[in-house]
């Protein structure tokens, strides 16, 4: 097996070296590398039903977020932005292709800008981030400090009506300039790195089905049974695949 991982390795290595229009799709793991929380795992999932009375997905909803708001936002606070990520090795790496006129387009399914962090461009956000916040009525844009440093619900400054997470919601759509962008991204590529989720979400799904191409390659942690989808897949953490794959392109 082990044999097995390293001739995909290099054959994969070729690949991107001989690549002009990759596109990349960044997932969760990608996340929980650079020191996120992973609040969908089975233990969070327990805990957080324990001490809120709902799912993380009934909480960060438009439903909660509109009846709602303090038990919304004391979650959000405490369980989504106290503890921030850095961007891990994959994204320098992702950087890397981009200096190298490679990276065209990045498909984000997170919500904390790591990609923009790292100085990745055209980036298409499928869920939004934390870092973009707003009055629904004057549209006055407010920093992740002003909302973390908030005793209770964070409201604006001058309409004092609650402020608007710039994240898309559960029970809200992708925008559908986003999705199109994603689409005819994916469309052109020439190459697609799925890094740190499966092949089974629908925004995974829809993104990489518009790729006719044969290499869709997948670089994830954990085995599903959607693996069998990509074109070439790389079991193990991307800060630790990536590097070596454009090491030296």
């Amino acid at each position: 097996m082990r044999n097995l991982q390293e001739a995909v390795l290099g054959h994969v290595k070729t690949m991107i070296s001989q690549a002009n229009n990759i596109v990349c799709v960044t997932g969760l793991g990608t996340v929980v590398e650079s020191g996120g929380v992973d609040i969908w795992s089975s233990d969070n999932l327990y805990r957080i039903e324990k001490e809120y009375g709902d799912s993380p997905e009934e909480i960060l909803s438009a439903g909660m977020y509109a009846t709602k708001k303090e038990k919304y936002y004391k979650f959000y606070k405490k369980e989504v932005i106290s503890t921030l990520p850095e961007p891990s090795e994959t994204f320098a790496a992702l950087k890397k292709l981009q200096d190298r006129g490679k990276l065209r387009a990045t498909i984000s399914m997170n919500i904390y800008g790591l990609e923009y962090r790292s100085g990745l461009r055209n980036v298409i956000e499928f869920q939004g981030t934390i870092y973009s916040n707003y009055c629904p009525m004057c549209k006055k844009n407010f920093p992740l400090d002003y909302i973390l440093s908030a005793k209770n619900v964070p409201v604006c400054d001058e309409c004092k009506v609650a402020l608007r997470p710039g994240l898309r919601l559960f029970g809200e759509s992708v925008r559908n300039d986003r999705m199109t962008e994603a689409a005819v991204a994916c469309a052109n590529a020439d190459l697609v790195l799925v890094l740190g989720t499966n092949l089974y979400g629908s925004k995974v799904r829809y993104s990489t089905g518009h790729y006719t191409g044969n290499k869709l390659i997948l670089i994830n942690e954990e085995e599903h049974f959607t693996d069998r989808y990509a074109d070439y897949v790389l079991h193990g953490k991307c800060k630790d695949i990536l590097p070596q794959l454009v090491k030296d392109i």
